[in-house]
């Protein structure tokens, strides 16, 4: 499967007033963006009633956000689903589009300075197809990137094993162009991580992760992500590993 690195899947809830007011929508340098409209139908109503009722009114809304996009010279895909099960259509769309990353919107205004990400890291992700994903997305902007990665274990030849890895990470995405002023890296052990995590995360603009599951519901909604959407407002930017 054909992968871009820069071509990002964005799902969007179109059965109310969309709004995309995360940084990443505005910051992003995306050269294709494949927007996937959701509508979500209860049990006991079919796609095609749910599609004949509210189709048009969907279609336009998706079609608004389209336009934003397409303003700023990216290339746009649309797909409009009516669906019961969000998180099956978009592990579907992500294969079919053959998408390297998918974006969660967020509902929070893009910041007044400069736009700043926290890029969790794991040392069992795919962490060089992180890297020239960020290298793709992230070089010619001005957003700050600092990477984290938290354990609970405090052993020292763990810690230096990881100082290693987070400045492997950052010495190749400055080889990618991104300014080493923009970047910075940390590892904590202080307390629980998913604790530590949602609380490092809060003083950023948007999030970065990567898959680390075999399957891709769990690598987009696994326990740190499904707590980071439900208890921010950060956009949630998943890069996909290799298949």
């Amino acid at each position: 499967m054909q992968t871009a690195l820069n071509r990002v899947l964005i799902p969007i809830d179109v059965s109310g007033t969309v709004s995309l007011g995360g940084p990443l929508i505005e910051t992003l340098p995306l050269a294709e963006a494949v927007l996937l409209g959701y509508w979500p139908i209860p049990e006991q109503t079919t796609a095609s009633q749910a599609r004949n009722q509210f189709g048009t009114e969907a279609k336009q809304r998706l079609e608004a956000v389209a336009d934003r996009f397409s303003d700023r010279d990216v290339e746009v895909r649309t797909q409009l689903v009516f669906t019961r099960d969000r998180r099956e259509l978009i592990d579907r769309a992500t294969n079919q589009y053959a998408c390297q990353s998918v974006l969660i919107p967020g509902t929070e205004p893009p910041p007044s300075g400069t736009t700043r990400g926290i890029v969790l890291v794991k040392p069992d992700a795919d962490l060089e197809r992180m890297v020239t994903t960020l290298g793709t997305l992230f070089g010619e902007t001005g957003v700050e990137l600092r990477l984290f990665h938290a354990v609970e274990d405090q052993d020292e030849r763990l810690s230096d094993s990881t100082e290693y890895m987070l400045r492997g990470m950052v010495d190749h995405l400055a080889a990618l162009g991104i300014d080493r002023e923009r970047l910075t890296w940390d590892q904590s052990t202080d307390r629980d991580r998913l604790d530590v995590i949602l609380s490092e995360a809060a003083e950023y603009d948007f999030i970065v992760l990567s898959e680390t599951q075999p399957n891709l519901r769990e690598r987009v909604f696994g326990t740190v992500q499904s707590q980071l959407a439900t208890t921010t407002g950060k956009p949630l930017l998943t890069v996909r590993a290799r298949d």
